[in-house]
């Protein structure tokens, strides 16, 4: 078992050499492909996530040639607050071995306690007055990241949560093992926001706030953006429905 902890929360060690046998005690917050509890230790409240046993190919790789989605995580964490963004605060990782392969990992970083996630702007009647204040903040932020040579490969709304404070909104990010780092093309750039969402109507005013905000079109680049939005999200939609038909054929 290696286990990695940032130095301010050496405090905590002991919590997290238990972690793997003490995992199952913690309040569940979310269980699908990877498991996330949230535990107090010693007044600190964590979350960790476990993520799943890799595939056996994966856990060669693994095992020696790729970094774990959590030491990733951990480390693009420690990024990301040097370039002045906000992610929930890394605490610790651990990767574990069976029989010599890679088996499962842990990353334990501080509870985020922003409210609200971008899934709020799924539908085109979130589009209101308080709505444009937050996709307008939302929009300046995406430009920081981009202009700092930050890509969040997976950019969707349950990667995002924000908070409104009179007028100002904040945001942080989830989700970062998968993370570039360096100069984005504009065409990056625009097919980073096509997940955001659905509505075309509310895309199309980040998109909008976005290029010009960048000095660039604004009406060939809401076009770009919402054609990569029709790609994904038919994609997606083909996805779930072959999922569905597999189950039901099973059953």
């Amino acid at each position: 078992m290696k286990i990695v902890i940032d130095p301010q929360y050496t405090s905590l060690r002991h919590h997290v050499e238990q972690l793997p046998g003490q995992f199952d005690r913690g309040e569940l917050v979310y269980a699908a492909r990877n498991v996330l509890r949230r535990f107090c230790w010693d007044g600190t409240v964590v979350v960790v996530k476990k993520y799943k046993v890799p595939l056996l190919v994966n856990r060669f790789i693994y095992g020696g040639l790729r970094k774990s989605k959590a030491r990733r995580s951990f480390e693009y964490a420690h990024i990301l607050a040097a370039k002045g963004f906000r992610t929930p605060a890394p605490v610790a990782y651990i990767e574990m071995r069976r029989h010599g392969l890679f088996s499962e990992s842990y990353l334990v970083t501080l509870n985020e306690e922003y409210p609200e996630m971008m899934r709020r702007f799924y539908a085109d009647e979130s589009l209101t007055d308080e709505g444009k204040k937050i996709l307008r903040a939302f929009a300046a932020y995406t430009v920081r990241l981009h202009e700092a040579g930050i890509l969040h490969v997976d950019y969707s709304p349950g990667n995002i949560a924000f908070a409104v404070s009179g007028e100002e909104v904040s945001f942080s990010l989830f989700d970062i093992n998968r993370m570039r780092f360096g100069r984005l093309s504009r065409r990056t750039c625009l097919h980073n926001l096509c997940r955001i969402t659905p509505s075309v109507v509310v895309l199309a005013y980040i998109a909008g706030e976005y290029a010009r905000l960048r000095g660039w079109n604004v009406e060939s680049s809401v076009a770009e953006v919402l054609r990569a939005q029709t790609r994904f999200f038919d994609r997606a939609t083909g996805r779930y429905v072959r999922r569905e038909l597999r189950r039901a054929r099973s059953k």
